[in-house]
């Protein structure tokens, strides 16, 4: 999740202008209606802030005390698969130099590389897609008010590059390589390339579908063993029933078509009831 909406903020000053000591912190940005999740991960870590942006739909927690920064970056160390493994390296040097009581021992932590075990092997995609994924499907109605048409699919997309000043080489920069291997893990023909057209300047990114029946089933496949636990996780479910009808090709019948109707009109956005059983299984540390 740190590796999809997070942030790690390391401050290149000792102190600021007002001679006030400056520290790290770990940032991870959720929607609103994924406030408890946030409240979970602040529950198993024991640490850090829930913070409610006025004006926004969206909530942040913030990790700022020494012990849990360097937790974070043992949990972190030798487990990230993308260019921000830059900024985790850079949160290590903080660590390493900080002469501090607060630190859970004062053994160096090790710069250790990029992840680059088969993505089934553990949760990180099941985190990148809580933060930058979505389940999708659409349909058309024929003459008689049948579905046609049908299809669906996960959608992950990140931007081009990890950040536009840093002074990594190019082919480190670049979130192609992870992006690459979700393609390749997810079994799609290509990682697309798109445009955004925003206020004031042009956004780029990769972006992998699941578009064949195949791709889904190895999602389906590997988040029955390694789940989401935001409200992703019940539009996964809904999304999986989704699945179901058109692989059946239940929806060129009424009852099929009426289900599918209700599926749309209670996923994404729509979706107004929420269950959180599933945090009961959340991971521990």
């Amino acid at each position: 999740m740190i590796e999809s909406d997070g942030s790690i903020i390391v401050p290149k000053l000792h102190k600021n202008e007002k001679s006030k000591l400056l520290y790290p912190k770990v940032k991870i940005t959720f929607v609103e209606k994924d406030k408890p999740l946030a409240n979970k991960i602040k529950e198993i870590l024991q640490s850090g802030t829930i913070e409610c942006p006025r004006g926004t739909k969206y909530v942040n927690y913030l990790i700022q005390d020494i012990s849990t920064l360097q937790k974070i970056a043992v949990l972190l160390n030798g487990k990230m698969r993308t260019p921000k493994i830059e900024a985790l390296h850079r949160l290590i040097d903080w660590l390493n130099n900080k002469n501090s009581k607060y630190l859970l021992n004062t053994h160096k932590i090790p710069k250790l590389g990029l992840n680059e075990s088969n993505l089934n092997s553990d949760a990180w995609l099941s985190g990148f897609i809580e933060g930058d994924g979505n389940f999708y499907f659409a349909f058309n109605f024929n003459s008689e008010g049948i579905a046609t048409q049908i299809k669906h699919y996960m959608r992950i997309s990140q931007k081009t590059t990890y950040g536009k000043n840093t002074m990594l080489p190019m082919e480190i920069n670049s979130n192609f390589h992870i992006m690459d291997k979700i393609k390749e893990f997810l079994d799609v023909k290509n990682v697309v390339k798109t445009q955004r057209i925003k206020e004031k300047y042009v956004e780029t990114s990769y972006e992998v579908r699941t578009a064949k029946i195949a791709s889904c089933e190895i999602l389906i496949n590997y988040l029955s063993i390694y789940p989401l636990f935001s409200s992703k996780h019940q539009d996964f479910l809904s999304w999986c029933n989704v699945h179901k009808i058109r692989v059946s090709k239940e929806y060129q019948t009424i009852k099929g078509t009426t289900k599918l109707i209700s599926l749309k009109n209670g996923m994404n956005t729509l979706r107004t009831q929420f269950n959180w059983d599933s945090l009961n299984k959340f991971y521990n540390v």
